[in-house]
């Protein structure tokens, strides 16, 4: 006991001797590190104040250059995709970003795809892999295009009516129409910020192109026919200044004369809805219940009949489909974009 109490304690003394040594070897190191990290601070610091000037002018031709480039770039005209893309992007998202920034990051995406792929299957394989989840993006935007579009096609009436009020408490000024039309409208929630939108750009630019193409894409986010009239009374507005309060009351009026149509439409489609979704599948199970009730056939055998048989399947199954068809098509014409 005694003796191995003493090993443990000569361990102990020898396990700390080595911890001095290392201390003591570690101390010289970090010295050094310190001392050489001084030096070049230092030395960085003479070559900035004795070439201050020089380094700050080449930073300045390197900005200007950059903004000469962007400036081009700018100026230089976009190809059709780019077009299709832009308004695609802007109608999409809260803050669109450039259509050749997207283009690098699908082409990239593509890439990444297709080399991770070729690892695990044939060429054919990942090259069909990476084309469909580099579109899956744009799908994805595309799907939300046609949900804002739904959905701010209904908030054409009370964005035309707040226009016209404002447009001539303000004096047939379009600009500031605009800002009290998103600062004080209710109810217009993605058609304010869409509109938001454009009086941004209407504001960086006097160029009638630009202002064209900014009114475009305004109306390609709701895509109506009332949404293409407003945005060319604000094109023609911003351009020339003329008068388009006759043009925006023409535009209210046949929107109040669509939305009683769209009311009607609503009521006499509510009766389809209920035949559909109600009426259809008591039908179904009435027959059920009259079989078997009065036609004397056990239900163990009339569901043998109708699913076990190639006639009885292949009939529920032109049933449940044309089913589903009627759905869709009544969810296609109750789900219409708000238009005349």
């Amino acid at each position: 006991m005694i003796t191995s109490m003493k090993e443990n304690t000569g361990m102990l003394a020898e396990l700390e001797r080595n911890a001095g040594m290392f201390t003591a070897l570690e101390k010289p190191e970090v010295l050094s590190l310190l001392t050489a990290a001084a030096l070049y601070l230092l030395l960085i610091t003479g070559i900035w104040f004795t070439y201050k000037g020089q380094m700050q002018n080449m930073i300045t031709r390197i900005r200007m250059r950059n903004r000469l480039k962007a400036r081009k770039r700018k100026q230089r005209p976009d190809s059709a995709l780019e077009k299709h893309l832009r308004k695609v992007l802007s109608a999409a998202l809260n803050k669109s970003i450039e259509p050749r920034k997207y283009i690098i990051l699908s082409v990239t995406l593509f890439g990444c795809i297709l080399i991770a792929g070729l690892r695990s299957a044939s060429s054919a394989s990942a090259f069909l892999m990476a084309l469909l989840l580099t579109f899956m993006p744009y799908l994805m935007l595309r799907v939300r295009v046609e949900t804002v579009r739904r959905k701010s096609s209904y908030e054409g009436e009370k964005l035309i009516s707040e226009f016209l009020c404002q447009y001539r408490i303000c004096e047939y000024n379009i600009y500031k129409t605009m800002e009290q039309v998103i600062l004080l409208s209710e109810g217009t929630k993605i058609t304010g910020k869409l509109m938001f939108k454009l009086l941004l750009e209407l504001r960086n630019t006097g160029d009638p192109q630009v202002i064209k193409d900014a009114a475009e894409r305004f109306a390609y986010g709701i895509n109506t026919n009332w949404s293409r009239m407003l945005a060319n009374s604000i094109r023609v507005a911003a351009e020339s200044g003329i008068n388009v309060s006759l043009a925006l009351e023409d535009i209210l009026i046949q929107l109040r004369e669509a939305r009683q149509i769209f009311e009607e439409r609503k009521r006499l489609n509510a009766e389809s809805v209920r035949m559909v979704v109600f009426l259809a599948p008591v039908m179904y199970l009435g027959t059920i219940i009259m079989s078997v009730q009065y036609l004397g056939i056990p239900l163990s055998q009339l569901i043998r009949n109708q699913f076990y048989t190639e006639q009885g399947f292949l009939l529920i199954l032109l049933i449940i489909f044309l089913f589903l068809i009627n759905l869709a098509l009544i969810e296609i014409i109750n789900n219409q974009r708000f238009d005349y």
